[in-house]
């Protein structure tokens, strides 16, 4: 049985996403034309919009139907697409989503600076809200957690001896923060029972891990046009990732010193690219990643357990699914 497309899965929230569409689009307006040209380019440049999509699923799961749902997925959204534009920045990255990143049209200055617009637009939206509110601590915690590991990853670049477990740690940080926070924001929208907190506390950490894992091997192995971005992107910057670590943990010594030296940038990159492509069938990496994702998967579906069945629950657990069968 294959798994459903991500709109299967979300078509009962349809209404939902579009009005967090709508908050999107309202919230971060400026008074001046150019400025609403650059943020357009990046806010309604597409994307799977997951952050969001595990919110609303998370606070129907928990019994919430209310709108304050749909503010707090366009933060976690506007959030995550200023770290993506100030990503590209440090990368280097001509290409996001299918479409010129903001660097390549307008240069770094107003890549950066539209990227810390966006963190004031987040700030605008949540200032209403009271400062023990659960949601608040949540999203200060992720954020917090993505500018360490942002730091940290920076700082580890071009380390070639990274172990699993430091990497596994720093991609926590960088990226499964706010996907966990996302999923306990919406639950605490619905409740304030401990075990369904920690229940979809401990999905997002597995779900993050999961979706993490895969977008490392799609770097590596998925065409440019289905990416949306240019394959090889992270060893082009030094970065070695959850499938490179392990092809250097189970390869031969000789093809470890030709993974060091490519990493190395001492090869040509069209040679590089066809030897690591030889690389991951002879050592089987692709099967070996999806592997580990669908046991982080697993996991996470059998969090879930402790919430009644319901359509949200259900969607959550074909969510974790179509994390690890995906290709973009």
């Amino acid at each position: 049985m294959s798994t459903p497309s991500l709109s299967e899965i979300c078509h009962f929230i349809t209404d939902d996403l579009q009005a967090v569409e709508k908050k999107l689009s309202e919230k971060t307006t400026s008074h001046y034309d150019f400025v609403d040209l650059a943020v357009q380019h990046v806010v309604e440049g597409g994307g799977k919009r997951l952050r969001p999509i595990l919110l609303l699923l998370s606070a129907k799961a928990c019994g919430y139907e209310g709108k304050d749902a749909h503010t707090l997925a366009a933060t976690v959204e506007l959030i995550h697409v200023a770290s993506l534009v100030h990503d590209d920045v440090l990368d280097e990255a001509p290409i996001r989503r299918g479409r010129e990143t903001l660097h390549s049209k307008w240069g770094n200055k107003v890549a950066v600076l539209v990227g810390d617009y966006l963190h004031a637009r987040v700030l605008s939206m949540l200032v209403g809200r009271r400062a023990d509110d659960a949601a608040m601590a949540l999203l200060s915690d992720a954020t917090h957690s993505m500018c360490e590991g942002e730091v940290i990853h920076a700082y580890k670049n071009g380390d070639f001896n990274i172990s699993q477990d430091d990497y596994l740690k720093i991609i926590d940080l960088k990226t499964g923060k706010l996907i966990t926070a996302s999923c306990a924001m919406g639950a605490v929208l619905g409740t304030q029972e401990p075990q369904t907190l920690h229940a979809l506390t401990e999905y997002g950490e597995a779900i993050g891990a999961a979706f993490q894992i895969i977008d490392d091997l799609l770097d590596l192995v998925a065409d440019g046009e289905t990416l949306g971005k240019e394959p090889f992107n992270d060893l082009r910057d030094g970065k070695l990732t959850f499938p490179m670590i392990y092809a250097r943990e189970v390869c031969t010594t000789e093809d470890r010193t030709e993974l060091e030296r490519i990493f190395s940038l001492q090869m040509d990159e069209a040679g590089a690219i066809e030897w690591i492509e030889s690389l991951l069938e002879r050592y089987q990496i692709q099967a070996h990643c999806r592997g580990v994702a669908q046991e982080y998967a697993d996991h996470a579906k059998s969090a879930l357990n402790v919430l009644p069945e319901t359509p949200a629950r259900n969607a959550l657990a074909q969510l974790a699914d179509y994390g690890v069968s995906r290709d973009w």
